[in-house]
């Protein structure tokens, strides 16, 4: 997977990639934005992500997904850093934890920091 700059080359090469749809949080789902369609949890999958890290403000970060659903949609869900922790249920928020879902392509993403002399699954 190719590790993008900014966050609008990563859009565009989801979108060239059919990823067309855009997705916003609500309380306990997923909504189309242009259909308003809702999706629970157990109907996205998240198949990539990206995150990018602002050079001076550390408010900058923001973390692009790459959902596809049940019903064949594919779309994004750009998530600037807390910005919805209040408006969301756990339980969706779930689905975007990429620690524990093997699937998802995460070659291009910010891989975690461990301290010299400890093992990575302490």
């Amino acid at each position: 997977m190719h590790h993008f700059e900014t966050l609008t080359e990563a859009m565009e090469s989801l979108r060239e990639r059919g990823y067309t749809h855009d997705f916003k949080p609500k309380r306990d789902y997923l909504e189309e934005t242009g259909t308003g369609l809702k999706l629970k949890s157990e109907e996205i999958n998240v198949d990539e992500f990206h995150r990018f890290e602002g050079t001076s403000d550390p408010g900058d970060e923001m973390t692009l997904y790459a959902i596809s659903t049940t019903n064949g949609m594919k779309g994004v869900f750009v998530s600037a850093q807390g910005t919805y922790a209040n408006e969301v249920t756990p339980e969706l928020m779930q689905k975007f934890s990429i620690a524990e879902r093997a699937e998802t392509n995460t070659e291009g993403a910010v891989k975690p920091i461990h301290a010299i002399g400890l093992e990575a699954n302490e």
